[in-house]
């Protein structure tokens, strides 16, 4: 058994369990996948022995447990990679870091609305809350891309910590077809062509579990 271990959700429904997935892989770092079906029965029972919040993901390493998808790529880029999953210079990890946390905590009515499902594809009307959020998503990608991303295809140009945590949006965008400014919709290319982030999305469609109406919450 690899000293990392990543419990996560389902990968058709589970968005944040996602981000420190797509960490882990994108910097090799070798870890076990123990995936526990959502809103099934005896999900409690099976999160509890993992999961003091019985929710994912969870990251356990030797005797510690991080629970909260930010928290737990903040733990891998500190114990694993030296803080290099941030942005170097300060200016540029601060915006890297505020507009995670703002993507983490923000947003209410895009995450009740379009739930993440790796399978839908539908086009849906907008409401006036939802068009707002949608627009602040694009202004946000559009932004740290003129400013900061001169020197590669991600958010902040070489990847890090803050294209992990819009990995769940731009599959959620996949699915929903929201219309974004070209820039928006170059880096939401970026992040659909990324290998791992198509490996989570073949795995989630081939995935046969189906969630009640009540969707799967992470953290």
């Amino acid at each position: 058994m690899k000293d990392i271990r990543l419990v996560i959700g389902d990968k058709n429904y589970s968005s944040w369990s996602l981000c420190p997935w797509l960490l882990l892989k994108m910097y090799d770092i070798e870890f076990d996948e123990i995936m526990i079906a959502l809103y099934q029965d005896n999900t409690a029972e099976k999160l509890g022995p993992y999961s003091p919040s019985l929710k994912v993901p969870v990251l356990l390493h030797r005797e510690i447990t991080v629970w909260d998808s930010l928290a737990i790529c903040e733990y891998i880029n500190e114990e694993f990679l030296q803080g290099s999953a941030w942005p170097a210079s300060p200016r540029r990890r601060a915006s890297a870091r505020s507009v995670s946390a703002e993507v983490h905590s923000e947003f209410a009515t895009l995450k009740e609305t379009w739930r993440m499902n790796c399978k839908a594809s539908i086009k849906l009307s907008l409401s006036e809350q939802l068009y707002n959020e949608v627009a602040r998503v694009d202004a946000i990608w559009s932004c740290c891309r003129h400013k900061h991303g001169e020197n590669g295809n991600y958010l902040f140009g070489r990847f890090s910590i803050a294209d992990c945590m819009f990995a769940p949006t731009a599959v959620i965008f996949n699915s929903y077809q929201p219309e974004l400014s070209q820039t928006a919709r170059s880096y939401l290319n970026t992040l659909l062509d990324n290998p791992f982030i198509q490996k989570w999305m073949v795995e989630g469609r081939g995935e046969v579990e189906r969630l009640p109406a009540a969707w799967a919450h992470a953290s």
